[in-house]
Protein backbone atom coordinates (compact mmCIF):
# COMPACT_ATOMS: atom_id res chain seq x y z
CA UNK A 1 0.00 0.00 0.00
CA UNK A 2 1.05 3.61 -0.42
CA UNK A 3 1.49 3.98 3.34
CA UNK A 4 1.31 1.18 5.86
CA UNK A 5 2.02 3.32 8.92
CA UNK A 6 4.01 6.43 9.79
CA UNK A 7 7.00 4.22 10.53
CA UNK A 8 7.03 2.89 6.98
CA UNK A 9 6.83 6.06 5.07
CA UNK A 10 9.39 8.38 4.09
CA UNK A 11 15.11 20.40 4.71
CA UNK A 12 17.99 20.40 6.85
CA UNK A 13 20.57 21.62 4.34
CA UNK A 14 24.18 20.59 4.88
CA UNK A 15 26.20 23.71 5.63
CA UNK A 16 29.38 24.06 3.62
CA UNK A 17 31.71 26.84 4.77
CA UNK A 18 33.51 28.84 2.13
CA UNK A 19 37.22 28.08 1.85
CA UNK A 20 39.95 30.05 0.05
CA UNK A 21 40.43 27.86 -3.02
CA UNK A 22 40.66 28.43 -6.75
CA UNK A 23 37.55 29.11 -8.80
CA UNK A 24 37.69 25.62 -10.33
CA UNK A 25 37.85 23.91 -6.94
CA UNK A 26 35.17 26.19 -5.55
CA UNK A 27 32.89 25.24 -8.44
CA UNK A 28 33.44 21.55 -7.69
CA UNK A 29 32.49 22.12 -4.07
CA UNK A 30 29.35 23.95 -5.19
CA UNK A 31 28.57 21.04 -7.50
CA UNK A 32 29.01 18.66 -4.59
CA UNK A 33 26.50 20.59 -2.54
CA UNK A 34 23.96 20.65 -5.32
CA UNK A 35 24.38 17.03 -6.35
CA UNK A 36 25.12 15.06 -3.18
CA UNK A 37 22.60 16.70 -0.87
CA UNK A 38 19.99 14.51 -2.50
CA UNK A 39 18.12 11.22 -2.05
CA UNK A 40 20.48 8.33 -1.41
CA UNK A 41 21.68 6.05 -4.20
CA UNK A 42 23.56 2.78 -3.72
CA UNK A 43 25.44 0.86 -6.41
CA UNK A 44 25.81 -2.88 -6.98
CA UNK A 45 28.09 -4.15 -9.72
CA UNK A 46 30.08 -7.05 -11.07
CA UNK A 47 32.13 -7.52 -14.24
CA UNK A 48 29.33 -6.75 -16.69
CA UNK A 49 26.30 -5.61 -14.67
CA UNK A 50 25.41 -2.58 -12.58
CA UNK A 51 22.37 -1.82 -10.46
CA UNK A 52 21.62 1.58 -8.96
CA UNK A 53 19.39 1.37 -5.89
CA UNK A 54 17.29 4.48 -5.30
CA UNK A 55 15.18 4.69 -2.16
CA UNK A 56 11.89 6.54 -2.50
CA UNK A 57 9.22 7.89 -0.21
CA UNK A 58 5.64 7.37 -1.27
CA UNK A 59 4.33 10.73 -0.05
CA UNK A 60 5.79 14.14 -0.93
CA UNK A 61 4.85 17.80 -0.52
CA UNK A 62 4.36 19.85 -3.66
CA UNK A 63 7.35 21.92 -4.67
CA UNK A 64 10.00 19.73 -3.03
CA UNK A 65 13.07 19.73 -5.28
CA UNK A 66 14.51 16.21 -5.16
CA UNK A 67 15.62 15.42 -8.73
CA UNK A 68 19.39 15.84 -9.04
CA UNK A 69 21.86 15.17 -11.85
CA UNK A 70 23.24 12.07 -10.09
CA UNK A 71 19.85 10.39 -10.25
CA UNK A 72 19.12 11.62 -13.77
CA UNK A 73 22.51 10.43 -15.05
CA UNK A 74 22.33 6.89 -13.68
CA UNK A 75 18.67 6.60 -14.65
CA UNK A 76 19.57 7.57 -18.22
CA UNK A 77 22.29 4.88 -18.26
CA UNK A 78 19.84 2.19 -17.14
CA UNK A 79 18.02 0.07 -19.68
CA UNK A 80 15.82 -1.67 -17.10
CA UNK A 81 13.96 -0.02 -14.24
CA UNK A 82 12.44 -1.92 -11.31
CA UNK A 83 9.50 -0.62 -9.27
CA UNK A 84 7.44 -2.08 -6.45
CA UNK A 85 4.15 -2.09 -8.35
CA UNK A 86 1.97 -0.30 -10.88
CA UNK A 87 -1.00 1.53 -9.38
CA UNK A 88 -2.19 2.98 -12.67
CA UNK A 89 -4.77 1.76 -15.15
CA UNK A 90 -6.65 -1.48 -14.82
CA UNK A 91 -4.23 -2.94 -12.26
CA UNK A 92 -4.79 -0.02 -9.91
CA UNK A 93 -8.56 -0.24 -10.33
CA UNK A 94 -8.47 -3.95 -9.49
CA UNK A 95 -6.46 -3.20 -6.35
CA UNK A 96 -8.94 -0.52 -5.29
CA UNK A 97 -11.80 -2.94 -5.82
CA UNK A 98 -9.99 -5.59 -3.78
CA UNK A 99 -9.23 -3.14 -0.97
CA UNK A 100 -12.90 -2.20 -0.83
CA UNK A 101 -14.01 -5.82 -0.98
CA UNK A 102 -11.79 -7.08 1.84
CA UNK A 103 -11.20 -3.81 3.70
CA UNK A 104 -14.83 -3.03 4.51
CA UNK A 105 -16.42 -5.25 7.13
CA UNK A 106 -18.95 -7.73 5.80
CA UNK A 107 -19.23 -9.91 8.90
CA UNK A 108 -21.99 -7.88 10.53
CA UNK A 109 -19.59 -6.42 13.10
CA UNK A 110 -18.32 -2.88 13.50
CA UNK A 111 -14.69 -1.92 14.06
CA UNK A 112 -15.53 -0.56 17.51
CA UNK A 113 -16.78 -4.01 18.54
CA UNK A 114 -13.20 -5.27 18.26
CA UNK A 115 -11.77 -2.37 20.30
CA UNK A 116 -11.51 -1.99 24.06
CA UNK A 117 -12.77 1.15 25.79
CA UNK A 118 -9.43 2.97 25.47
CA UNK A 119 -9.15 2.20 21.76
CA UNK A 120 -12.77 3.20 21.12
CA UNK A 121 -12.31 6.57 22.84
CA UNK A 122 -9.08 7.04 20.92
CA UNK A 123 -10.88 6.40 17.63
CA UNK A 124 -13.55 8.96 18.55
CA UNK A 125 -10.87 11.54 19.41
CA UNK A 126 -8.97 10.91 16.17
CA UNK A 127 -12.14 11.22 14.11
CA UNK A 128 -13.01 14.47 15.87
CA UNK A 129 -9.51 15.98 15.62
CA UNK A 130 -9.12 14.96 12.00
CA UNK A 131 -12.68 15.91 11.05
CA UNK A 132 -13.23 12.36 9.81
CA UNK A 133 -16.44 10.35 9.51
CA UNK A 134 -16.52 8.03 12.53
CA UNK A 135 -19.22 5.86 10.96
CA UNK A 136 -17.04 5.34 7.89
CA UNK A 137 -14.06 4.33 10.05
CA UNK A 138 -16.31 1.99 12.03
CA UNK A 139 -17.14 0.10 8.83
CA UNK A 140 -13.48 -0.72 8.08
CA UNK A 141 -11.19 -3.58 8.92
CA UNK A 142 -8.39 -2.41 11.26
CA UNK A 143 -5.75 -2.41 8.51
CA UNK A 144 -7.84 -0.19 6.23
CA UNK A 145 -8.69 2.19 9.07
CA UNK A 146 -4.97 2.52 9.85
CA UNK A 147 -4.22 3.17 6.20
CA UNK A 148 -7.01 5.72 5.96
CA UNK A 149 -5.79 7.60 9.04
CA UNK A 150 -2.22 7.70 7.75
CA UNK A 151 -3.30 9.09 4.40
CA UNK A 152 -5.54 11.62 6.14
CA UNK A 153 -2.57 12.83 8.19
CA UNK A 154 -0.47 13.01 5.03
CA UNK A 155 -3.14 15.08 3.34
CA UNK A 156 -3.22 17.44 6.32
CA UNK A 157 0.54 17.88 5.94
CA UNK A 158 0.18 18.70 2.25
CA UNK A 159 1.72 15.40 1.15
CA UNK A 160 0.53 13.45 -1.87
CA UNK A 161 1.20 10.05 -3.41
CA UNK A 162 0.33 11.39 -6.86
CA UNK A 163 3.57 13.43 -7.05
CA UNK A 164 5.77 10.85 -5.35
CA UNK A 165 9.17 9.95 -6.80
CA UNK A 166 7.76 6.53 -7.66
CA UNK A 167 5.18 8.09 -9.97
CA UNK A 168 7.64 10.65 -11.38
CA UNK A 169 10.15 7.93 -12.25
CA UNK A 170 7.49 5.68 -13.76
CA UNK A 171 6.52 8.55 -16.03
CA UNK A 172 10.17 9.21 -16.90
CA UNK A 173 10.74 5.51 -17.65
CA UNK A 174 7.72 5.37 -19.96
CA UNK A 175 8.78 8.49 -21.84
CA UNK A 176 12.30 7.12 -22.28
CA UNK A 177 11.10 3.70 -23.44
CA UNK A 178 12.78 1.82 -20.59
CA UNK A 179 12.18 -1.85 -19.90
CA UNK A 180 10.02 -1.64 -16.76
CA UNK A 181 9.70 -4.52 -14.30
CA UNK A 182 7.33 -4.55 -11.33
CA UNK A 183 8.18 -6.73 -8.34
CA UNK A 184 4.56 -7.14 -7.26
CA UNK A 185 0.99 -6.63 -8.38
CA UNK A 186 -1.14 -4.04 -6.56
CA UNK A 187 -3.29 -6.91 -5.32
CA UNK A 188 -0.20 -8.49 -3.75
CA UNK A 189 0.41 -5.33 -1.76
CA UNK A 190 -3.18 -5.15 -0.55
CA UNK A 191 -3.15 -8.77 0.61
CA UNK A 192 0.19 -8.43 2.42
CA UNK A 193 -1.35 -6.10 4.97
CA UNK A 194 -4.96 -7.31 4.79
CA UNK A 195 -3.99 -10.90 5.60
CA UNK A 196 -2.12 -10.01 8.78
CA UNK A 197 -3.78 -11.50 11.89
CA UNK A 198 -6.47 -9.26 13.33
CA UNK A 199 -4.49 -8.82 16.56
CA UNK A 200 -1.57 -7.44 14.56
CA UNK A 201 -3.86 -5.14 12.61
CA UNK A 202 -5.37 -3.82 15.84
CA UNK A 203 -1.93 -3.15 17.30
CA UNK A 204 -0.96 -1.18 14.19
CA UNK A 205 -4.23 0.75 14.28
CA UNK A 206 -3.72 1.62 17.94
CA UNK A 207 -0.23 2.96 17.28
CA UNK A 208 -1.51 4.96 14.31
CA UNK A 209 -4.27 6.48 16.45
CA UNK A 210 -1.88 7.30 19.29
CA UNK A 211 0.42 9.12 16.87
CA UNK A 212 -2.24 10.68 14.71
CA UNK A 213 -1.93 14.25 16.01
CA UNK A 214 1.83 14.30 15.37
CA UNK A 215 1.86 12.17 12.25
CA UNK A 216 1.63 15.05 9.78
CA UNK A 217 4.84 16.54 11.18
CA UNK A 218 6.51 13.11 11.23
CA UNK A 219 5.68 12.41 7.60
CA UNK A 220 6.81 15.88 6.51
CA UNK A 221 10.12 15.41 8.37
CA UNK A 222 10.65 12.04 6.68
CA UNK A 223 10.16 13.67 3.27
CA UNK A 224 12.67 16.42 4.11
CA UNK A 225 15.29 13.97 5.43
CA UNK A 226 14.83 11.79 2.38
CA UNK A 227 15.33 14.73 0.02
CA UNK A 228 18.85 15.37 1.38
CA UNK A 229 19.86 11.71 1.72
CA UNK A 230 20.05 11.74 5.52
CA UNK A 231 20.12 7.97 5.89
CA UNK A 232 20.73 8.02 9.65
CA UNK A 233 17.65 10.18 10.26
CA UNK A 234 15.57 7.98 7.98
CA UNK A 235 16.69 4.83 9.75
CA UNK A 236 15.71 6.38 13.08
CA UNK A 237 12.30 7.38 11.70
CA UNK A 238 11.48 4.33 9.58
CA UNK A 239 13.31 1.35 11.04
CA UNK A 240 13.85 1.98 14.76
CA UNK A 241 10.09 2.15 15.52
CA UNK A 242 9.66 -1.29 13.96
CA UNK A 243 11.63 -2.91 16.79
CA UNK A 244 8.42 -2.94 18.80
CA UNK A 245 6.17 -3.92 15.90
CA UNK A 246 3.88 -6.93 16.29
CA UNK A 247 5.29 -10.34 15.40
CA UNK A 248 4.98 -11.09 11.72
CA UNK A 249 4.50 -7.51 10.60
CA UNK A 250 8.11 -6.66 9.72
CA UNK A 251 8.59 -10.10 8.19
CA UNK A 252 5.54 -9.69 5.95
CA UNK A 253 6.03 -6.11 4.77
CA UNK A 254 9.84 -5.90 4.65
CA UNK A 255 12.00 -8.97 5.22
CA UNK A 256 10.21 -11.54 3.07
CA UNK A 257 9.81 -9.05 0.24
CA UNK A 258 13.48 -8.04 0.43
CA UNK A 259 14.50 -11.67 0.05
CA UNK A 260 12.23 -12.26 -2.95
CA UNK A 261 13.36 -9.05 -4.61
CA UNK A 262 17.02 -9.90 -4.03
CA UNK A 263 16.46 -13.14 -5.96
CA UNK A 264 14.98 -11.16 -8.85
CA UNK A 265 17.88 -8.71 -8.85
CA UNK A 266 20.42 -11.52 -8.64
CA UNK A 267 19.00 -12.94 -11.86
CA UNK A 268 19.48 -9.52 -13.46
CA UNK A 269 23.07 -9.36 -12.22
CA UNK A 270 23.76 -12.79 -13.72
CA UNK A 271 23.16 -11.23 -17.12
CA UNK A 272 24.68 -8.00 -18.34
CA UNK A 273 23.57 -4.39 -18.45
CA UNK A 274 22.62 -1.51 -16.20
CA UNK A 275 19.47 -1.30 -14.11
CA UNK A 276 17.79 1.14 -11.75
CA UNK A 277 15.72 0.08 -8.72
CA UNK A 278 13.22 2.56 -7.26
CA UNK A 279 11.50 1.23 -4.13
CA UNK A 280 10.65 2.49 -0.66
CA UNK A 281 13.68 3.70 1.30
CA UNK A 282 12.83 1.49 4.29
CA UNK A 283 13.80 -1.54 2.20
CA UNK A 284 17.42 -0.31 2.13
CA UNK A 285 17.75 0.40 5.85
CA UNK A 286 18.39 -1.66 8.95
CA UNK A 287 19.01 -5.33 9.57
CA UNK A 288 17.54 -7.61 6.94
CA UNK A 289 17.45 -4.86 4.32
CA UNK A 290 17.61 -5.48 0.59
CA UNK A 291 21.24 -4.36 0.80
CA UNK A 292 21.91 -7.09 3.38
CA UNK A 293 20.11 -9.62 1.18
CA UNK A 294 22.29 -8.72 -1.82
CA UNK A 295 25.47 -8.81 0.26
CA UNK A 296 24.45 -12.27 1.50
CA UNK A 297 24.49 -13.26 -2.17
CA UNK A 298 28.12 -12.07 -2.41
CA UNK A 299 27.48 -8.70 -4.06
CA UNK A 300 29.28 -5.57 -2.93
CA UNK A 301 26.86 -2.72 -2.26
CA UNK A 302 28.08 0.82 -1.59
CA UNK A 303 26.59 4.28 -1.28
CA UNK A 304 27.10 6.06 -4.60
CA UNK A 305 28.16 9.70 -4.82
CA UNK A 306 29.22 11.36 -8.05
CA UNK A 307 31.71 13.68 -6.38
CA UNK A 308 33.23 14.16 -2.95
CA UNK A 309 34.27 17.70 -2.15
CA UNK A 310 34.54 19.76 1.01
CA UNK A 311 31.92 19.15 3.69
CA UNK A 312 29.53 16.98 1.71
CA UNK A 313 27.54 14.12 3.17
CA UNK A 314 29.89 11.27 4.06
CA UNK A 315 27.73 8.16 4.56
CA UNK A 316 28.99 4.94 6.06
CA UNK A 317 28.71 3.10 2.75
CA UNK A 318 30.03 5.27 -0.06
CA UNK A 319 31.68 4.72 -3.37
CA UNK A 320 33.23 7.05 -5.89
CA UNK A 321 32.36 6.59 -9.55
CA UNK A 322 35.04 5.52 -11.95
CA UNK A 323 37.26 8.39 -13.07
CA UNK A 324 38.59 8.11 -16.64
CA UNK A 325 42.34 7.86 -16.96
CA UNK A 326 43.96 11.30 -17.11
CA UNK A 327 40.95 13.10 -15.66
CA UNK A 328 41.67 15.71 -13.02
Amino acid sequence: MKALSAALLALVLVACDQVPVSNGAARKVEDARARNDAPAIWRVRDEDSTLYLFGTVHLLPTGLNWQRDDMRDVFAQSGTVFFETDHTGAAGLRAQALATQIGLRRDGRRLTETLDNYQSKLLEAVANNGQLDLAALDSMQPWLASEFLTLSAANAAGLSADISPDEALKSRAARAGKNVIYFETPEDQVRQIAELPEAVQLELLTETMERFDEMDDMLAAIARDWAIGDVEALEAALVAPLEGAPDGYVKAVLLDRNDVWADRLERFMQGSGTGFVAIGTAHFLGEGSLIDALEARDYDVARYLAFLGEDVIKPARLELPDVPSGAE
